[in-house]
């Protein structure tokens, strides 16, 4: 690149530089970039002759590949585990009596001290019928009513 400079300091430098850029910015990117200039810079050290029109597409090639396996080995769509934002979330699988009869898919159970708005696919289900929550649509519990025998 430079006749001050060695290409592998340079390659090196600008991994470095991409790495702590890293930090100061959101999210894992750079740090992958930076990976490939950083090997890119050992390439340039143990093939000196190797100019800029070889380690340009060297880099870029690794650069890419250290990007698709960052991505892989950090899942930034991970679900959170907790129903700290969902509180409906809680109650899925479990039993609850029917307080007000569900009619036209709608009505109301009886979930600890408090009652909860619910749906289900069967258009009527009974006062003091039991039910089973199998999901949650915005503030209303979908449920399905439990055969008595299999409890």
């Amino acid at each position: 690149m430079t006749d001050i400079l060695p290409d592998y300091q340079i390659w090196l430098t600008l991994g470095v530089l991409l790495m702590v850029f890293e930090i100061l910015t959101p999210g894992v990117f750079f740090m992958w970039i930076g990976l490939g200039a950083f090997v890119t810079g050992l390439i340039s050290f143990l093939l000196p002759d190797a100019g800029f029109v070889w380690l340009g597409p060297v880099f870029a090639l690794l650069s890419v590949i250290s990007v698709l396996i960052g991505r892989k080995l950090i899942k930034p769509e991970q679900k959170c585990k907790t129903d700290l934002n969902n509180r409906g979330a809680r109650y899925i699988g479990k039993i609850y009596q029917v307080v007000e009869p569900i009619q036209n898919g709608r009505g109301k159970i009886k979930v600890d001290d408090t009652t909860w708005l619910a749906e289900s696919k069967e258009m009527t289900i009974p006062y003091n019928a039991m039910v089973r929550v199998t999901g949650v649509d915005g503030t209303f519990l979908e449920v399905e009513r439990v055969n008595e025998s299999k409890k």
